[in-house]
């Protein structure tokens, strides 16, 4: 879809503009039915960045942000188009436009408003791409399961690639007319909902009148598996604020310098050796991070082994808001089902990149952070095959997907930015598990120790600074002055000197104290 800007462009001009906006105002203000939520968002290029290919449809491109893609365009229309023969009447695939294009278009301006970009295009264009669509979707939730039909699930509940139910609904009234069973597309997504969730559904039946397409159905429905807990406000902080996070890059900055200056001056190189011992023992002074930013929690494994923390499954498949931890004689941590499948990837990820975004531009409220803090907490309990296991024992963790895979899955996963204002009961647990592994004997003496060394690494850190500049300016001077006895015998004297400290500061580490 071409955008436009008629300040920029000299053919477009003001009064085409105004005239469009004018005509597409009046329309929504004529249609009857209640303006639907922005509810299909572009994803944001840092969630991208972690994983393309599980928010960018592989082979079925639906709605104005992918249908006109030609890698999916060239493989998919022909298919589409052979969809919507089978869901039409016989008597109505020769007056098809007249009887459900044009009751599509009639709704557009609205469909217009559920998406976050604004597409530019025709609404009669709109209106044959979305009937289009809208009656492929149809024809595949009425599909039965098969291998071809798992595959395009993961396409179908991106949160790009999504249609609106509106739109549906319109579709079905048009080809049934009064024969529309008022549950129809409510079953269908039930069905597909079920079949590919990686949690329990609510058995309470979700208002389906506010639903706002397929997947916004699959996340309500797994939210309000337990309705008790209220759902809480959401807050935002800014990365860039953070002041550990400048403290580690003012840190990294001055260790760079430092093993720069230590290559180019013959006199500095005992440096670099210091510095790199430093950023091996301390990596999170040089914010180094092989895998994504986790939610400081420790692993099952490590629970278990250390603080005697046992996982159990929720009694009766409750939810995500059931997650508790009850400590007594024994420690308890009661976590629900998941279900992880070769699509659980890209259903989880696009869930949670739904509910931060409503959460972040819903006017209304009335979403939280339940599944966000949820995949934020597994992330952090799994670290390695062991704390798989342990949870595939206790039934917590089901499906097909390795143990390996999923330790890859939840450690590619990075953690939230968002916060609520509000502590939830899952944080409330997470605050319990850090506390009772803190509180062990081992663990207190491990972080004694790690907190000398991190003191020390620091003084190390600035020692190494003012060290260099002084070597800096003897080498300077003695450039420029030339080399004396007296130069001769402080130079050996420091060699002497910077040799003992290598000693210390050796490829293993300290290994005595001079």
């Amino acid at each position: 879809m071409a955008s436009f800007n008629p300040l920029l462009s000299p053919n477009y001009g003001e009064k085409p503009w105004v005239d469009q906006i004018s005509k597409t105002l009046k329309t929504q203000l004529a249609v009857t039915i209640d303006t639907p939520p922005v509810s299909i968002f572009e994803i944001p290029k840092t969630l991208k960045k972690e994983k393309l290919e599980a928010y960018v449809p592989q082979r079925i491109g639906l709605g104005p942000n992918h249908h006109f893609q030609p890698e999916l365009y060239h493989k998919m229309e022909q298919k589409k188009l052979t969809a919507v023969k089978r869901v039409l009447k016989p008597h109505q695939i020769n007056d098809y436009e007249k009887q459900i294009v044009e009751k599509v278009k009639e709704i557009v301006p609205l469909v217009r408003a559920c998406y976050d970009l604004y597409h530019d295009a025709h609404d009669n264009m709109l209106a044959w791409l979305f009937a289009i669509d809208g009656m492929f979707l149809i024809d595949q939730l009425s599909a039965n399961s098969t291998p071809d039909f798992a595959i395009q699930a993961n396409d179908l509940i991106m949160l790009e690639n999504q249609i609106p139910l509106i739109v549906l609904n319109e579709i079905q009234k048009a080809i049934l007319g009064q024969d529309v069973e008022e549950d129809y597309l409510e079953s269908k997504f039930r069905f597909f909902c079920k079949s590919h969730s990686s949690f329990v559904l609510s058995k309470e039946n979700i208002d389906f009148d506010r639903v706002n397409h397929l997947l916004d159905y699959m996340y309500n429905s797994i939210v309000n598996n337990e309705t008790l807990t209220p759902r809480k406000k959401v807050d935002f902080t800014d990365p860039g604020n953070d002041p550990s996070e400048s403290e580690k890059d003012a840190k990294l900055e001055l260790l760079e310098a430092v093993t720069k200056f230590a290559g180019v001056v013959p006199g500095a190189q005992p440096f670099g050796q210091i510095v790199e011992f430093v950023k091996r023992k301390f990596p999170e002074i040089t914010d180094e991070k092989k895998i994504a930013d986790e939610i400081k929690v420790p692993s099952v494994s490590e629970l278990g082994k250390t603080a005697g923390v046992e996982f159990h499954l929720s009694p009766e498949n409750e939810g995500i808001r059931n997650i508790k931890f009850v400590q007594g004689k024994v420690k308890n941590c009661y976590l629900p089902m998941i279900t992880l499948n070769t699509d659980s990837e890209v259903v989880l990820r696009n869930l949670v990149a739904y509910e931060k975004l409503m959460a972040e531009n819903s006017f209304m409220g009335g979403y939280g952070l339940e599944l966000t803090e949820y995949v934020d907490f597994m992330c952090g309990i799994i670290d390695t095959v062991k704390d798989v296991k342990l949870l595939r024992e206790q039934k917590i963790i089901q499906g097909d997907l390795s143990d390996g895979e999923i330790v890859k899955l939840f450690n590619g996963i990075g953690k939230s930015r968002l916060k609520m204002k509000v502590e939830t009961e899952l944080k409330k647990t997470v605050a319990q598990l850090n506390l009772v592994y803190e509180r062990t004997p081992r663990v207190w003496v491990q972080r004694t120790i790690e907190k000398q060394f991190r003191a020390w690494a620091r003084f190390i850190t600035f020692l190494v600074s003012i060290s260099s500049i002084v070597v800096l300016l003897r080498e300077v001077v003695l450039m420029v002055c030339g080399i004396s006895s007296t130069h001769k015998m402080l130079v050996r004297f420091l060699q002497t000197k910077w040799s003992s400290l290598l000693a210390f500061f050796g490829p293993k580490g300290p290994t005595r104290i001079l």
